[in-house]
């Protein structure tokens, strides 16, 4: 399967489905880098245009942990086996909703 069709069927899934997704593939991995550099990013820009700080709430359970992303624009829920992968998805569906 070429990667443009796998991006393809990626895009097609809800965000709920994607964050799923990329958890068990996160999983899969004994070794993660995961890059926060979109965070402390997304951080900037919301101090930039709104003049107030991102803040997070996060929670966990038995399946995964939770990242509640608190905007001057709503809430976002990321989703991840850590605190830095639920923060990111957070961010990510933030930048969606600020940009779409």
């Amino acid at each position: 399967m070429s990667q443009e069709k796998i991006k393809k069927m990626f895009d097609d899934l809800s965000a709920e489905e994607q964050n799923v997704l990329l958890l068990e593939l996160t999983k899969s991995k004994k070794e993660v880098h995961i890059d926060t550099s979109s965070i402390s990013a997304f951080a900037t820009k919301h101090q930039k245009e709104y003049g107030k700080d991102i803040t997070f709430t996060v929670t966990k359970d038995d399946i995964a942990i939770y990242a509640v992303l608190h905007t001057v624009f709503g809430n976002f829920k990321g989703m991840g086996s850590n605190q830095k992968i639920a923060k990111k998805h957070a961010v990510m569906l933030a930048n969606e909703a600020w940009d779409g």
